[in-house]
């Protein structure tokens, strides 16, 4: 346990701590927390979120966040069906086809685009971005997979 000095010297020992901090650069009124806690500090002394507002409320976050989950699955499901289309097509099997990866493909844009705006929106647009996800999935799922 002595390879990097935890215990019985090498290049650490127990006052090495003391003697790299013992610069006086660590000892400036500009080094540290005197620094942020001085009048020339702009730093906020409240949590707020990244442009300064207050949060959304949870059933806002819910439903932002159960969108982007079926958002992703979207996604996941347009790769796979393009997956499966280029596989069959190499091995001389019948596939998707070119509509069912198309339908994929469109959808999973059409959610991404609600999602984005889903994210950057604020109150009632959150709720009818995240409609336009669940629509298109659904629509998606009677269309292509249940139809």
């Amino acid at each position: 346990m002595n390879a990097w000095g935890r215990r019985g010297g090498g290049p650490y020992d127990e006052n090495y701590d003391d003697e790299y901090y013992d610069d006086e650069y660590y000892q400036s009124e500009y080094y540290g927390d005197n620094y942020y806690a001085s009048e020339y500090s702009d730093a906020p002394t409240e949590v707020f979120d990244r442009a300064g507002r207050r949060r959304d409320n949870v059933v806002v976050r819910a439903v932002r966040a159960l969108s982007g989950l079926v958002c992703g699955a979207v996604v996941v499901l347009a790769i796979v069906v393009g997956i499966a289309q280029y596989l069959s097509g190499n091995r001389g099997v019948p596939g998707p086809g070119a509509e069912s990866v198309g339908a994929h493909a469109v959808a999973a844009i059409v959610v991404i685009a609600a999602q984005l705006s889903a994210d950057r929106r604020r109150g009632p647009a959150v709720l009818l971005g995240s409609a336009v996800v669940f629509v298109t999935a659904v629509f998606l799922m009677f269309t292509q997979w249940w139809g």
